[in-house]
């Protein structure tokens, strides 16, 4: 009766430790412990079909000699998207490892097929027993390419004031971001609806850069002139227009409606006090 009373707490610590094994992670001790999992983009925003990637930090404790773990992606749907593997900890040392884990990993450029912004859930896992240590969220911003134009002029005597055969210098200003393959592309100005004339050729760099060139001209008659730039890719399509108007020679400023509102608003103000009292002594006489 003894011995199996004896052999059924045998049995009984067999099973509870054989169920503390599964439980608990293979390379972690009871203590083990997981603090600050971060997991986030190193950038605000990535252009179509560029490799993001992210920075993952965090602080372990008490964590066995040769641990090894990985972390598993999922997207919004809970699907498992990728696998970023090889992070362990090995020391000759310590049996029991404490510090701080901080890296940059490479994803894939399936993370930045369309623009959009998309949420991740990053899972951090022990492999030797798939147990999941920590969890946290990140974001991934995909933007399509923008390309813009920025110009600017000044006069030879830089007074502002543009006179009859005065050369004006155009500072133009080629700015881009988001851009996911390099493309030449040409700087053409037109002047009052006239000829397209070519400025220059500029060299548009996959991500973000910018560009500047000056052309200068003068105008031979007095008033409004439009000045437009464009830059065209090879197909000969515009992919940025910025047009500008200047005045040429002084001219008179037609006084507007509010001009003289503004000039005389101390006697209209007076005006319309003195209609106020007229009308409160009318109203009181009667």
């Amino acid at each position: 009766m003894q011995k199996q009373v004896l052999t059924s707490r045998v049995l009984l610590c067999f099973i509870v430790l054989l169920m503390i094994s599964t439980v608990l992670p293979l390379g972690f001790c009871a203590s083990a412990e997981i603090k600050n999992f971060s997991v986030s983009a190193t950038q605000s925003a990535y252009y179509i079909g560029e490799t993001p990637q992210i920075l993952v930090s965090f602080d372990y404790y008490n964590i066995a000699n040769n641990t090894e773990l990985k972390i598993e992606i999922y997207n919004s749907s809970g699907d498992l998207v990728y696998t970023i593997t090889g992070i362990s900890f090995v020391s000759s040392e310590a049996t029991l490892l404490n510090g701080s884990y901080e890296q940059t990993h490479s994803l894939s450029s399936d993370f930045t097929k369309e623009k959009g912004s998309k949420t991740y859930t990053a899972k951090l896992i022990d492999v030797a027993t798939s147990y999941k240590l920590a969890e946290t969220t990140f974001v991934i911003n995909v933007e399509t390419e923008s390309i813009m134009l920025l110009v600017s002029w000044l006069d030879a005597s830089q007074d502002r004031e543009i006179d009859v055969n005065e050369q004006v210098t155009f500072s133009v200003f080629v700015q881009w971001a988001f851009v996911n393959e390099s493309k030449s592309v040409t700087l053409y100005v037109k002047v009052d609806g006239g000829n397209e004339i070519v400025v220059t050729t500029i060299s548009i760099t996959v991500g973000s850069g910018q560009e500047s060139t000056q052309w200068a001209t003068s105008f031979a008659s007095k008033g409004t002139h439009t000045v437009v730039f464009e830059l065209k890719d090879t197909n000969n399509e515009v992919i940025a227009v910025q047009s500008l108007t200047v005045t040429v020679g002084k001219t008179e400023q037609k006084q507007t409606i509010w001009d003289m509102i503004n000039a005389n608003l101390p006697y209209i103000a007076i005006g319309c006090l003195l209609v106020i009292i007229i009308i409160l002594v009318v109203k009181e006489r009667k």
